[in-house]
């Protein structure tokens, strides 16, 4: 019986994290289905995938805010400590962000240090200036997150996260119909509507939260101090930003195989596609910081992560290995053949992706929750490591076996990112049981 009500529990904490995780990455499909109606489809997916590539690499250190403010969060003292770490972080990287979107800089990126055709990386540049305040808007709703589900207010989450995907959606259609601008612009013009109206709901939602809970609770002891929150913090940045590493380092890759445009744009819509469903693998690492502080065993939360990976994967293995496949990407993303095809391929080759999902969040959830976040962040040191050399062997073998096609190309990345993950898991499930 006690099971029974501790699952029941992790799942209404849960669910509403999965259910915003979820609605949240659906705007990648949702992106690419626009895209794909526009002229030179494959150049402007590849494009604009560049441009988002950039963008999450420079935003990795305030996506993590949210698991922080959960951590850190405790009153007033702590709320203004974490509000001042959190806009110098938002100012820092929309600086960072400038100078790389309007100067040089960005050409020596894409086209010498990642190797992109000239076409994709002509495309990028365009979205990612649209993108100058995409750090910003994302960095203040995921403290504020955090603030909602340290309170109760996880609910919260999820309905702003519903609202910038409906917003996502909306300005993707009009701007269809407008036909005024290329597709990539219009993916840059989609995802800041996005995180700029969530951003402003999650403003409204925590005001309450803000007043009731937190500002009028003073805090006993000695302050909390900035070298304390990035203590905590910079371990955790430093693992998200070794996460989003990969997705330039597997576009380079791409860039040196066959046929480098329809390779990146089949890996973009891949990688988005499957972010909505590993989206209920990811919602775990934050759900087990928040039941974990409130007494839930670590057993429980594990039993909960096997049924979370065993559905996940069952699901993709519907989509991937059934008539699914065409419908999803023929017909929802409006894919054409020579894109079609190695999507589909691509999807069927990660079929291991959603279950190491699920683990590897499990894990680092527990051991944010021992305060043990450096283990975290070398265990994304490993992935990272495995990721890059199962990158650069496949492009040698891929390059002496005289391999010719999208397929190919796709294989060295998807095959990579697979054993990338599963050297991490098992890693830091060795650093748990110490």
């Amino acid at each position: 019986m006690k099971t029974t009500v501790a699952q029941r529990a992790l799942f209404w904490v849960w669910f509403p994290l999965a259910l915003s995780f979820t609605l949240m990455m659906l705007e990648s499909p949702a992106t690419n289905a626009v895209l794909a109606r526009f002229a030179e489809p494959s150049i402007q997916i590849a494009g604009f995938g560049v441009a988002l590539g950039l963008s999450l690499l420079i935003e990795s250190p305030v996506i993590m805010l949210l698991a922080t403010a959960i951590a850190l969060v405790s009153g007033r003292e702590s709320f203004y400590a974490v509000l001042r770490f959190v806009l110098t972080l938002m100012l820092s990287l929309t600086l960072l962000t400038a100078l790389i979107a309007f100067t040089p800089l960005y050409d020596l990126i894409a086209l010498r240090v990642l190797g992109l055709p000239e076409r994709v990386a002509h495309a990028g540049r365009i979205a990612m200036q649209v993108m100058l305040l995409w750090t910003a808007a994302i960095g203040w709703r995921r403290f504020l997150q955090g603030v909602l589900v340290r309170y109760g207010g996880a609910r919260f989450v999820s309905w702003g996260t519903a609202i910038r995907l409906t917003s996502i959606v909306a300005v993707g259609v009009g701007l269809l119909w407008w036909d005024g601008l290329p597709g990539a612009v219009v993916g840059a013009c989609m995802v800041m509507a996005g995180v700029i109206v969530e951003a402003i709901v999650a403003t409204l939602f925590a005001l309450p939260i803000l007043r009731e809970r937190v500002l009028s609770h003073y805090e006993a002891g000695a302050p909390l101090s900035q070298r304390a929150v990035w203590r905590f913090h910079l371990p955790l940045a430093g693992t998200t930003l070794l996460t989003l590493l990969v997705h330039p380092l597997t576009a380079a890759a791409l860039a040196r195989l066959p046929q480098p445009e329809l390779a990146i744009a089949a890996w973009q819509v891949v990688f988005g596609s499957l972010l909505a469903l590993r989206s209920w693998g990811f919602a775990l690492q934050e759900a087990g910081v928040a039941v974990l502080q409130q007494g839930t065993a670590l057993r429980e939360l594990l039993r909960f992560t096997h049924k979370v990976a065993l559905g996940t994967t069952l699901a993709l293995g519907i989509l991937a290995f059934t008539p699914l496949t065409s419908v999803f990407t023929e017909r929802l993303l409006a894919l054409r053949g020579e894109l079609a095809t190695p999507v589909q391929f691509g999807l069927q080759l990660c079929l291991l992706l959603p279950a190491l999902t699920a683990y590897g969040s499990y894990l680092r959830g527990a051991l944010i929750h021992a305060k043990r976040t450096p283990a975290v962040y070398r265990g994304m040191a490993f992935n990272l490591a495995v990721n890059a050399l199962g990158l650069v062997g496949g492009v040698l073998l891929a390059q002496a076996w005289g391999a010719n096609s999208a397929q190919a190309s796709l294989l060295v990345g998807v095959v990579a990112f697979q054993l990338a993950a599963a050297v991490e898991t098992l890693y830091l499930l060795r650093r748990l049981k110490e």
